[in-house]
């Protein structure tokens, strides 16, 4: 079996990772509810001192229809001795009377801020119906103020005008609801990273099972893959050992053409699983010492089709389909099982084919002894650009040596070895789904 010692070592960096993942989610969750919390309690805390403010309007305006004539509305815009009066009565700084048609006619000041009646002349002002009122927040010069409108409602409920009071917000006051605002924050600050502090135990334990229940699943699949591939090599050439080889060429050659992660996660399960069919074909056919008959060759072809159906009753090994159906096709069209031809067969068939048929060359089968490597190579350019791929071809024609004598000739031990680190690596940086 696949020493799974390398594959291990995906808990050491994925507790890191872990970490990470789950600081990275409860970071933002934590600011996010922060704000939320925070953002409601100011919302609530300023909505408490302006319904305070529109309450003083009220009861203003109650004075002004109880105390003072509506008629004082009729006359020209002017300051009114009447209003001032009744201005001085209350808490506002200033007041202003409005008409039915939304007119300015009144206003009265007690401000000793010049800057104050433009200021609130400048307020886009909305106007309520009857039941309703309307208040928004002005700073100016270092004070807040809050601007209260509320309308003006005969007996019979028609609006005959419009109560406009501008409260000053008193400095001790605001330094008081800053205050306020400032340690619920704080507090709500604290609640949360409280919360979030103690669910992080729990959600580190339940992602540590997720991450063990993955591993022990992605071992099971790879097992499954081994035990797969290994079982038609050991009929056809009494070891494992060419499923482990085939497959580390074309890791080799494929990081040698710089393809992406997923795309060699494919091509291992390919590699290891590219003559699976076999497992059909009798013995008679597959342990032939000599050359296939027209028949016995047309048998051979169907173990394409029988390995496509083994391969398909699992989804994960779905990811060795393109290699399992197309490896046997020629870059001239002349191969099967569809005659395809040049870039319409996929890139890891077109590449596995030459791995393939260079292990076939240059090791023991029972029909032939191993090739001497420069026979093999010499044997695979005179099929360039009719077996195989010539850019593939002289890209593997670069790194066939060193390969060769790497892993031709070395133990099976040492080939699962090799073979578990590539899986390490490439699996765990594809995020191969299971």
């Amino acid at each position: 079996m696949i020493s799974y010692r390398y594959l291990d070592n995906f808990l050491h960096p994925q507790r890191i990772s872990l970490h990470r993942a789950l600081l990275a989610r409860l970071i933002p969750v934590w600011l996010l509810l922060s704000l939320l919390f925070g953002g409601a309690t100011y919302w609530l805390e300023a909505r408490q001192m302006e319904h305070f403010v529109t309450a003083l309007a009220e009861q203003a305006v109650l004075r002004f229809q109880t105390g003072s004539s509506p008629s004082l509305l009729a006359q020209a815009p002017k300051q009114s001795p009447e209003l001032g009066a009744m201005l001085r009565q209350t808490e506002f700084i200033g007041v202003r009377l409005y008409d039915a048609q939304r007119r300015l006619r009144l206003e009265s000041w007690q401000s000793p801020d010049r800057a104050l009646p433009p200021a609130v002349a400048q307020i886009s002002h909305w106007f309520p119906a009857v039941g309703q009122n309307h208040y928004s927040s002005l700073a100016l010069n270092g004070r807040i103020y809050v601007d209260s409108l509320v309308p003006l409602v005969e007996s019979n409920g028609t609006v005959y005008g419009y109560f406009e009071g501008i409260y000053p917000i008193a400095p001790q006051t605001a330094s008081a609801f800053a205050s306020r605002i400032r340690d619920i924050l704080f507090g709500v600050l604290i609640s949360c990273a409280l919360s979030s502090l103690a669910l992080y135990p729990v959600m580190l334990s339940l992602n540590r099972d997720t991450v063990r229940l993955s591993h022990s699943l992605l071992a099971s699949n790879v097992e499954l893959m081994r035990v797969l591939g290994s079982a038609i090599a050991k009929r056809d050439s009494d070891t494992d050992s060419h499923n482990y080889r085939v497959t580390l060429y074309a890791v080799a050659l494929a990081e040698a053409l710089k393809r992406p992660a997923h795309e060699i996660i494919a091509l291992m399960a390919g590699a290891f699983l590219h003559d699976v069919g076999k497992i059909g074909i009798t013995d008679r056919i597959l342990l032939k010492p000599g050359a296939l008959d027209a028949e016995e060759f047309t048998v051979m072809k169907t173990h394409v089709a029988i390995g496509l159906e083994i391969i398909s009753e699992v989804k994960w090994l779905e990811l060795a389909q393109e290699v399992v159906a197309c490896h046997h096709e020629r870059f001239d069209g002349s191969g099967y099982p569809r005659g395809l031809v040049g870039a319409q067969i996929p890139f890891n068939a077109r590449l596995f084919a030459i791995i393939d048929v260079f292990d076939a060359l240059t090791s023991v089968r029972p029909y032939k002894q191993a090739f001497p490597y420069e026979q093999a190579m010499a044997i695979m350019h005179q099929q360039n650009g009719q077996h195989f791929d010539p850019e593939l071809l002289s890209a593997f024609s670069g790194i066939a040596a060193t390969l060769y004598h790497r892993y031709n000739q070395a133990e099976t031990a040492q080939l699962r070895t090799r073979l578990a680190r590539a899986l390490e690596k490439y699996f765990r940086r594809a995020q191969v789904p299971l």
